[in-house]
Formats: structure tokens, C-alpha cells, sequence
């Protein structure tokens, strides 16, 4: 068993070593310091998509024109932030943001008035302390200060320096993200585009927290992420939980982000099912870097992750995943995430026959899926995915190949409301269960989650669905409902 182990290990290592080999020499063939990030130009995208969106949202404006002050289009930039500040003359920050790129031209004088009206405004503000710094006062004569004003260059690097206007909350993002298990790919795909859009609408930001919680109804709590036992259970409950994602940026460049990173899923259900309430922690570590490949903007991303799970702290098992991914971004502003992943399971229980019972192993999982926009006001964005996947378990009983599509649509239904509903189907073929009758699945789920967006920081969703393994051995033919009330909190 142990010499099996070390097979496995150095396969993993040598698989993860030649993707890691892959990235860096793509990237450093391409030579990325002077071209826009693949950040940037995700940016300018969701920037310019929100803008369509809500024309007369006047942070959004602000914000696209800071995306296109750091990928050197200066002339847009400064109509962007007129437009800010022609739909709120309160706003601060577009006042602030259009002074300073008034100042890299002739119009320094305009440029004062603005910095009259961020003093006039919000005195007390970052802006008006910045000022202050660069040795802008206030004045009621523009005439005194033109010559004499310092001329602010544009940043370097990726970093946008997004913040929130002094007077306003609102954010211009939907950052709900609420995920059911859904047993295919579509998790994944969730998970990095929250992880992207933290990327792009806070650069600056070292530290990235998203974290869901609520209570929900399950009408099967016990089928869960850490496990492979798919059977029928009266088991309905109501049931809290918590899901952090925590990823912290400690070293960071112009093209490169590394550091650690947490996960989890917590439940407590009903006292009656207190034995399923389920405590997964899974710390790890990331690695990332932008490049250009042919006329696109690519992240790679390189990402290991040990999880141990319990049941009421009984443990489980243990895994450890290696994921190798590529978000691509298209001139025509479609985003392809494509993934490998290899987790190795270790079970506490293997049963009294390992080689049937035992749910030890490596799963080797593969997946691509497009993001779309659509340019449609009802439903801005879609998307799907392919997803394979091998159970390559000691226990043929548990030994599985599937196959999974996925798609989801986001349809904004006001500028604080949407509705995201999400689906999947796939088979699952068990090519060596011992059993008489087959356990070969056809699955399918259905979800959908009504959101508001409460403040910038802060979402209340309503979720529900449904989740179906069909199969003629009525041992393993299992469903499970959900739904309930879940707020999100993303920094």
C-alpha cells in the first residue's frame, strides 16, 4: 500500500511540476511587463458591461474611467469621469479622480475646481487629506495655483487604485455566489470568477474574504462534498452553515501572486441528525501569474489544498488536491476557465473488504467552461461547462468515470435584484461495481437564487434546488431539496 502511495505522489508531482514549468515559460516567452494585465482587461469588461447596465450609475463611470486611466487610454478616461460627475455632483471621488487627470494636460485650472468641490464635500475624506499631500490647497481663485500645481504620472503595474466614493455605498458588482454542492463542475467555475472579480475590483487589496452563511432546509443532509456514499436517506433537516474563502495576496508583482489560502464548509443540523453535522477545513497555498498567449490575456493559477473533514468531530478522511487552471480572456471580452485536478482521498473506514468497500484513491478531474456576455439588459451573462472525471478508488464498488454539463445565467431583474438559476446533467458509469444490479447514474440538478444586494460589503439571497441520482439499484437511487435564506459578506 505504501509503495502504491509513492507511485501515486511522484506521478502528482511530476504532472504539477510540468504544468508549473509550462506557465512560467509561456510567460516569460511573452515577454507581459508592458502589456496590459489580464486583470486590467477583465476589468475594463465587467466596467464596461456594468456601465451598460446602469447608465446612470455614477460610481460605475468613476470606476471604468480609473480601468481606462491605467491601461493608458486617457482621453476616455477623462469623458468617463465627466460623465461621473455630470450624474452626481456630489460624488467626491469622481471630482478627485477627474482632477488628477486633468492635471497630466493643459487644463489645470478645470482641474483646481474640481479639488474645490472634494474639499467642499468631503473635507475630511482620503481624497481631501491626498490633496493636502501633494500640496493642493484650497482656493477660490484657480488662477493663483496652475503653474505652481504638481503634475500627477500615471501608476505603474496592475494596481487601479479602486476605491469607494466618500459619499456612496452602493457597489457596482453582484458578488452573490452561493454554492449547493453541486457534484459537477460548475463550483469551480464559481469560485474563480469570485476570486477574478475580487482580483480586478480591488487590486490593491492584499487580502480576499468571501464568506456565506444562513440556514437552509435539506431534505438529505446526508449527502455531502466529502462524501462518496450517494444512497437513500431519511434524513430532512434544517441546518446552519458557514463557507469561507479566504485567499491572502502576501507576495505580490506586477504579473505574480502567491500566498495561502482557507476553505471550508461547516454545518449543524437539527439535534436528531447531530451526527452529520459536517466540519471541513481546508488550508493551502496559491500560485498565479499573468501572461499573454496569441491576442489573449491568460491567468494561470497553480493551487494545493489539504481538507480534513469530521462528522459531530469524528473524523472522516483527509485529502490532498492539486489543481493546475487557465483563465483566458478573449479580445471579444469571453472568459474560458479550463482546470486539472488530481485529490487524493483517505478515508478513516475502509470497510471489511477494502478492495470493494474502501473509498481511498485518486480523483482525477478535467474541465473547460466560457463565460459569455450577451449585451442583452435582461440577462447580461451566461455560461457552460464540460466536465470529466475519474474516481480511480481501491474499492471497485466506489470506482467510477462521469461525465457532466453545467450552465448558468445571471437575469437582473433592477439594479440591486437578479436572479442566477443554474442547472446540470451526467452520467456516472461504475464499470466495476460488484453488486447484481448496475449502479450506473444518470444525475441532473436544478438551482436558482433570487439576490439583493444590500450595501457594498453585504448580499441576502433566497436559494433553493434540487439534486437527482437516478439509477436502477434502488440502494444507491437518492435525491436531495434545498432551500432556505443565505447572506454573503465579500471584502
Amino acid at each position: 500500500m505504501s509503495h502504491m502511495l509513492v507511485r501515486k505522489i511522484n506521478l502528482l508531482s511530476r504532472i504539477l511540476l510540468i504544468a508549473f514549468l509550462l506557465i512560467s515559460i509561456c510567460a516569460d516567452a511573452m515577454g507581459t511587463e508592458t502589456a496590459p494585465s489580464a486583470g486590467q482587461q477583465a476589468m475594463l469588461a465587467l466596467m464596461q458591461q456594468k456601465v451598460a447596465e446602469r447608465p446612470k450609475h455614477s460610481d460605475s463611470w468613476r470606476v471604468l474611467g480609473r480601468v481606462q486611466k491605467a491601461l493608458g487610454q486617457t482621453d476616455d478616461a477623462i469623458q468617463s469621469v465627466r460623465r461621473a460627475v455630470a450624474l452626481d455632483d456630489e460624488n467626491a471621488a469622481a471630482h478627485f479622480d477627474l482632477g488628477q487627470l486633468l492635471l497630466q494636460g493643459p487644463e489645470t485650472s478645470e482641474a483646481q475646481s474640481h479639488f474645490n468641490k472634494v474639499f467642499q464635500i468631503a473635507p475630511a475624506s482620503s481624497y481631501a487629506a491626498e490633496l493636502t499631500t501633494q500640496g493642493i490647497p484650497m482656493t477660490n481663485d484657480p488662477s493663483d495655483h496652475p503653474m505652481g500645481m504638481p503634475v500627477m504620472r500615471p501608476s505603474s503595474g496592475p494596481s487601479m487604485g479602486i476605491e469607494n466614493s466618500a459619499t456612496k455605498s452602493e457597489s457596482p458588482f453582484t458578488t452573490v455566489g452561493y454554492e449547493m454542492q453541486s457534484f459537477d463542475g460548475a463550483d469551480d467555475l464559481e469560485t474563480r470568477l469570485d476570486s477574478l472579480e475580487s482580483e480586478v475590483s480591488t487590486p490593491t487589496h492584499r487580502l480576499r474574504v468571501f464568506l456565506e452563511t444562513g440556514v437552509l432546509y435539506n431534505s438529505n443532509v446526508t449527502l455531502t462534498p466529502v462524501s462518496r456514499e450517494l444512497v437513500q436517506s431519511d434524513s430532512a433537516s434544517y441546518q446552519a452553515f458557514a463557507s469561507p474563502d479566504i485567499d491572502w495576496k502576501v507576495l505580490r508583482t506586477d504579473t505574480m501572486r502567491m500566498g495561502p489560502l482557507f476553505r471550508g464548509y461547516f454545518t449543524a443540523n437539527e439535534s436528531a441528525f447531530e451526527s452529520f453535522n459536517l466540519a471541513s477545513f481546508q488550508p493551502g497555498a496559491f500560485w498565479e501569474r499573468d501572461f499573454t498567449l496569441l491576442d489573449s490575456e491568460v491567468i494561470g493559477r497553480l493551487d494545493y489544498v489539504y481538507s480534513t473533514d469530521y462528522f459531530d468531530w469524528v473524523s472522516v478522511g483527509n485529502r490532498h488536491a492539486w489543481t493546475a487552471s487557465m483563465t483566458v480572456i478573449r479580445p471579444d471580452l469571453k472568459a474560458i476557465y479550463g482546470y486539472l485536478t488530481l485529490a487524493d482521498s483517505d478515508f478513516s473506514d475502509d470497510g471489511q473488504t477494502p478492495g470493494q468497500t474502501s473509498l481511498d484513491g485518486i480523483t482525477y478531474s478535467v474541465g473547460i467552461s466560457e463565460f459569455f456576455q450577451t449585451g442583452w439588459d435582461g440577462m447580461p451573462t451566461f455560461s457552460l461547462g464540460l466536465d470529466g472525471q475519474w474516481a480511480d478508488t481501491v474499492g471497485a464498488d466506489y470506482r467510477y468515470q462521469s461525465i457532466n454539463l453545467h450552465g448558468s445565467s445571471q437575469c437582473k431583474v433592477s439594479s440591486r435584484w437578479s436572479f442566477v438559476p443554474t442547472w446540470g446533467v451526467g452520467y456516472r458509469a461504475y464499470d466495476d461495481f460488484t453488486g447484481t444490479v448496475s449502479r450506473d447514474e444518470l444525475f441532473w440538478r436544478l438551482h436558482g437564487r433570487l439576490s439583493y444586494q444590500w450595501t457594498e460589503l453585504l448580499a441576502w439571497s433566497i436559494v433553493a434546488g434540487h439534486d437527482r441520482f437516478a439509477t436502477d439499484n434502488e440502494d444507491f437511487d437518492t435525491q436531495r431539496t434545498e432551500g432556505g435564506l443565505v447572506l454573503t459578506v465579500t471584502r
